[in-house]
């Protein structure tokens, strides 16, 4: 992120902190912005899950009286093939057989056309219009594809949740890599379609178990490779037919033939994207990389004053950049404090503007929730907004309103500039109330990832 060189009138100050709601589903238009969208997509999940569980056990019940039964009739089956006529000749196993002709197999009859989970059913319709559209998942794959670029990732190691060489508990399945290789193949970016489609490729042929399209194994490979084979990714579909076909039944081994026949012919037609080697990395992916050199020489110490206060509740600071100034402050913000904030920010959440024109508006070079906080809200606001002239040595009385931020999947703010410059916009100059410093709280902490860059220059 760009740092200013202007020095003009006041100060922005903006929090980011991981918030766990939403407003209500109208401004929830964007699932993937933020953390607390995701959230409320977990809550709803776990309402679905509860919802099949009891759909599960409904069938299990109903299973486990159909066992009961045929137990009990092949029983009485095995007693007549011994002596049919012996066995008949009883009236009381004649009577039991015409009455269990005549009522308990139409009542069988109404017993498996019984509907089940019609209750599960609806409580999805209930909540269609809170599930992610088709727009979230195509900006939870841009978001992807944003970490796979800006961290120089490996489609592999993001496959297999290895993520700026932090080997974490989760991976994706193959449902997961062919959404992402079909995007990218409908946005002409045909190497890295190609690289999604191997990873799934790879994961059905060591046998991953796909809910819920997984009745047949060498039908759902047969689906999967037919899908390739449209794309033209004949080497990637070519394993899973000979897979299929290995696990094939009669009912589809010729439809199997035909496609491996069609694969052996168009194979040799097949096209392969050129691949281009990062050769220049931007100052922005060197940032958040790690890969600038910390400056040295620099020092870390208490601040007593100017502030009386601060005698007796120091604040611990360290210069950590000189041109531009960056001081980070350690342990400004209590617990207390912080989930105050949250609480404030809960119902507020909004997708993230950015000013231009002389107006806020939506632009995907920022992709966060947010909401604003009137530093004179209450009490402990105003206890926020003393803290901040203590760090900064600057009066707030002319400052923006503190602003909170929650990200997500994949979530930045592209580089840019804190200063709006409206000497271009050729305000009068009693009107120019440009930012000459940003204070950010972090109060949320991940293992990677997550940070803000500044240029130096």
């Amino acid at each position: 992120m760009l740092f200013y060189k202007r020095i003009h009138q006041y100060l922005l100050i903006a929090l980011l902190l991981c918030v766990v709601y939403v407003k209500n589903e109208e401004q929830e238009k964007s699932h993937s912005n933020s953390v607390a969208g995701m959230e409320k997509l977990l809550e709803l999940e776990s309402q679905f899950i509860e919802g099949f569980n009891n759909y599960a056990n409904e069938m299990q019940a109903k299973l486990s009286l159909v066992r009961s039964f045929v137990t009990a009739m092949q029983t009485e089956q095995a007693k007549a093939a011994q002596n049919r006529e012996h066995y008949l000749s009883n009236p009381l196993n004649a009577f039991a057989l015409i009455r269990r002709m005549h009522r308990d197999w139409i009542e069988w009859k109404n017993f498996i056309e019984e509907p089940m989970g019609w209750a599960q059913a609806d409580l999805i319709n209930e909540h269609k219009d809170q599930l992610p559209s088709k727009t979230d998942l195509e900006d939870a794959c841009v978001a992807m594809k944003r970490l796979k670029d800006v961290y120089n990732l490996k489609t592999r190691d993001m496959a297999n949740g290895l993520l700026n060489d932090i080997q974490y508990n989760v991976s994706l399945n193959a449902l997961d890599t062919y959404e992402l290789g079909s995007y990218f193949h409908n946005h002409q970016d045909t190497q890295l379609a190609r690289e999604w489609f191997s990873e799934c490729s790879n994961m059905l042929l060591d046998g991953e178990i796909l809910h819920p399209i997984t009745l047949d194994q060498s039908n759902m490979l047969f689906i999967f490779a037919s899908t390739l084979v449209k794309m033209k990714y004949y080497s990637v579909a070519r394993p899973l037919i000979e897979l299929a076909m290995k696990l094939a039944n009669e009912k589809n081994t010729q439809k199997i033939l035909n496609l491996r026949g069609e694969i052996e012919r168009l194979s040799p037609n097949e096209t392969f994207a050129e691949v281009i080697a990062e050769n220049s990395t931007s100052l922005y992916q060197k940032g958040c990389r790690g890969q600038f050199a910390t400056q040295s020489k620099l020092y870390c110490q208490y601040k007593f004053s100017p502030a009386p206060f601060l005698r007796l509740a120091p604040l611990k600071m360290e210069l950590s950049h000189l041109d531009p100034l960056i001081i980070v402050y350690y342990d400004v913000l209590s617990a207390a404090e912080i989930k105050q904030l949250q609480c404030y920010a809960r119902p507020l959440l909004d997708i993230a503007k950015v000013y231009e024109d002389g107006k806020n508006v939506f632009q995907p070079v920022r992709t966060s929730k947010g909401t604003w906080l009137d530093r004179n809200y209450s009490n402990w606001s105003r206890t926020i907004g003393r803290r901040i002239e203590d760090m900064t040595d600057l009066t707030l009385n002319d400052s923006a309103e503190m602003q909170i931020l929650n990200y997500g999947l994949g979530g930045h703010y592209a580089a840019h500039y804190d200063y709006f410059d409206f000497v271009k916009e050729n305000k009068p100059i009693n009107e120019i109330n440009d930012r000459i410093a940003t204070v950010l709280f972090y109060v949320s902490a991940y293992s990677s990832g997550s940070g803000r860059r500044h240029s130096i220059s």
